[in-house]
């Protein structure tokens, strides 16, 4: 019987995507994949894979730019009882594909109804030891059934039935973020427009004139980037940059 789901949205994801992939095979039974709108060749990838049947595949094709209203069209093409969030620039590690293995050979994932994993974050090819970047736990594994995602355009999250247990994996699951500063401007820019369809006129009126040296403190003396060298140095201004860009295009927006 197939037990686990593997959920994404994807866009353009060529080049990162099969290593995700390889990195759940023998682990996940089924992709449950939207692809919001590629233009590489990401429905190819997809289709080989359907064809090949390392998993089985599930893919729709839809303009979605919510992240929380494509996560639960992801989600709702899932058909296990156990579902995994992953995106393309993620990859399980060794530990986390024992660790899954086991548990769901063992039956001790039933244990809970959803599970927290570790989540460690590289910035220009470095594993990042600052806070909220080196294995901050994030609940990505979840029973299907009475799952969903919240309405957040950006920075989504599950949402568990009431009374749901939480449990947390120990072995960590390798995000791979900013490969190309160049190509990750090109995330932030999408990402605060989005952020600034729902963002306060009035909170970011005032927020602008602080919003760069606080956020650049914030993320490289506080949570502790300075240790990470020029990665530190450029994830912390490139986080100060992207808080500028929300508050000014939540300041011009029409409406």
């Amino acid at each position: 019987m197939r037990k686990l789901t593997a959920t994404m949205i994807v866009r353009n994801e060529e080049h990162r995507l099969p290593a995700c992939l390889d990195s759940l095979a023998g682990v996940a039974d089924e992709l449950a994949v939207l692809d919001t709108g590629s233009r590489d060749g990401t429905p190819d990838l997809l289709a080989r894979e359907a064809s090949a049947g390392r998993f089985a595949v599930r893919w729709e094709t839809a303009a979605v730019d919510d992240f929380g209203a494509a996560r639960r069209r992801a989600l709702s093409l899932a058909d296990t009882p156990w579902s995994l969030w992953i995106d393309a620039d993620e990859r399980l590690t060794a530990a986390l594909r024992e660790e899954l293995r086991r548990r769901l050979d063992d039956g001790s994932l039933e244990t809970r109804d959803a599970w927290r994993i570790p989540l460690d974050t590289h910035v220009l090819g470095r594993r990042m030891t600052c806070r909220e970047l080196a294995g901050r736990p994030h609940l990505r594994l979840f029973r299907t059934r009475g799952a969903t995602f919240d309405d957040a355009a950006v920075h989504e999250g599950v949402r568990l039935p009431p009374g749901a247990t939480i449990g947390d994996l120990a072995g960590p699951l390798d995000h791979h973020t900013m490969t190309s500063w160049r190509e990750y401007l090109r995330k932030v820019d999408r990402y605060t427009r989005l952020e600034a369809r729902r963002g306060s006129r009035r909170r970011a009126a005032w927020h602008l004139w602080v919003a760069a040296p606080a956020t650049f403190w914030r993320q490289y003396a506080r949570r502790g980037c300075a240790r990470d060298g020029w990665a530190g140095l450029v994830w912390a201004g490139t986080s100060a940059l992207g808080a500028v860009l929300r508050d000014a295009r939540t300041l011009v927006r029409r409406g």
